[in-house]
């Protein structure tokens, strides 16, 4: 049997078809406003609805959509230079708890050297697995394995806390 792709599924009725498209547009816009809002007020809304040329979007508190307002014009021009028709920007106020963050920033696993030490003694106590593996990455100041000399040929039956001084 032939395996059907979700969007056929979707495209085969009228009233999924337009619900696609506008999902597609309102995937859109956000992405667009995504790169021309400022970082911290993007983190802080959410697109709401898009029709006949307004979008609507939704502040997380009364200050962000102030400081959003001030910035309508300017997004307005750059949305429409990136071939959007838009002809306003509604903001509505909800709070914030109501609706997810948006914008999910990479963290950066910053440990300790007390922490990458007791990771490292932890990985020595470990058979071969990819907790071992994941264990010794994470124990690595830069975060990259690094080849274990007991990994290639024959294994050695003690093997040496890594951080301990010779």
């Amino acid at each position: 049997m032939h395996a059907k792709r979700l969007g056929e599924y979707l495209d085969l009725g009228e009233d999924t078809s337009r619900l696609v498209r506008q999902a597609a547009l309102l995937l859109n816009i956000r992405r667009h406003l995504s790169e021309v809002l400022p970082a911290h007020l993007w983190r802080s809304c959410a697109i709401a609805n898009y029709k006949q040329g307004v979008v609507v979007v939704v502040a997380g508190s009364s200050a962000t959509a102030a400081k959003l307002r001030h910035v309508v014009p300017r997004a307005i021009e750059a949305l429409g230079k990136r071939g959007l028709k838009v002809t306003g920007i509604d903001i509505e106020v909800q709070p914030a708890w109501s609706f997810p963050t948006q914008v999910t920033e990479e963290k950066a696993l910053l440990l300790s050297p007390r922490a990458r030490a007791a990771l490292a003694r932890a990985g020595c106590q470990l058979p071969d697995s990819r907790l071992k593996r994941a264990i010794d990455t994470l124990a690595q100041p830069d975060g990259r394995a690094r080849a274990d000399p007991d990994r290639s040929g024959e294994k050695s039956q003690h093997r040496r806390d890594p951080l301990e001084r010779e």
